[in-house]
């Protein structure tokens, strides 16, 4: 079995199923896979402006608890702010109209992806309503 590289490079050496895979293994936790997405979102985000809204208390919440035993279990995902209501969280579609809008359950989009074992750490911008001119 060849070493893990760091947390700091897992993002650029595994995909989704790899990050699983050192999960079911045993070689990496949830929850260090939730520290390092939301260290690289805090890194990068400031130049990128790709992160609207951050979930970050939701997803260490979520890697500390049992989690489904799906094909992506204790990878951490970023949602599109578009229709993606994930309970208690607030969902704009990308416009002012909707800033204080929170979820009041999930959608089946979001039941289905949790169902996949993934952890959600935030929501990425939208255009308004997903509509491009």
């Amino acid at each position: 079995m060849s070493p893990v590289p760091s947390l700091g490079t897992l993002y650029s050496n595994y995909d989704g199923l790899g990050l699983a895979e050192l999960v079911r293994k045993g070689d990496v936790t949830p929850k260090e896979l939730v520290e390092s997405a939301i260290e690289r979102i805090e890194r990068l985000n400031p130049a990128l402006n790709a992160v609207a809204h951050k979930m970050y208390h939701a997803a260490r919440r979520a890697a500390e608890n049992e989690l489904s035993d799906g094909p992506f279990k204790g990878v951490p995902i970023l949602l599109k702010d578009l229709l993606s209501w994930y309970g208690g969280e607030r969902v704009t579609s990308g416009s002012r109209l909707f800033r204080d809008f929170v979820a009041p359950h999930d959608s089946e989009y979001v039941r289905r992806v949790r169902e996949t074992g993934a952890i959600v750490v935030g929501k990425t911008n939208t255009p308004e309503f997903g509509l491009t001119p």
